[in-house]
């Protein structure tokens, strides 16, 4: 990525906040550097489990639903399940991707590959996973607006 770049790491439970210091001869490499992370920890969701923090790629994520206050994230190879609430996930996950589909769940509309009309006038949507979840009656007109469908 950047030739001779040296990385120097301190890992410890004396550091409570991350913290990144970039040394560079030339203000345009330092600012190339910044660009990066900057542009990895907008991509990046992290999650708590029992004793541990998971960094996720927010575009890794195909959808999450909560239940009895417990969520849980569904990627290609992996299940998470922590707690959290759907108010706080939805400020976290941009609202380029992530859609609330219904009243507990939220789903990454890349990850939609075909609708279908179901009963009452909701949705089922297929997604790229092989899973099918429910758009309710409620969400549907936002998510079809969203993904650009007319009427």
């Amino acid at each position: 990525m950047f030739k001779g770049l040296k990385i120097q790491m301190e890992i410890g439970k004396k550091w409570t906040e991350p913290e990144v210091r970039i040394r560079a001869a030339e203000e345009l490499l330092g600012d190339q550097i910044a660009s990066r992370l900057e542009d990895d920890r907008e991509d990046q969701l992290v999650i708590k489990l029992k004793d541990e923090f998971i960094l996720l790629k927010k575009s890794e994520i195909i959808y999450l639903e909560v239940f009895n206050k417990i969520v849980t994230l569904y990627t290609a190879n992996q299940q998470y399940s922590f707690r959290k609430s759907l108010v706080a996930l939805k400020e976290e996950l941009s609202d380029e991707a992530f859609l609330q589909v219904s009243k507990s769940a939220l789903v990454n509309t890349k990850e939609i590959q075909r609708l279908e009309v179901a009963f009452s006038g909701s949705l089922y949507a297929y997604l790229k996973n092989g899973q099918k979840i429910t758009v309710s009656r409620r969400f549907v007109d936002q998510l079809k607006r969203h993904l650009g469908m007319v009427g």
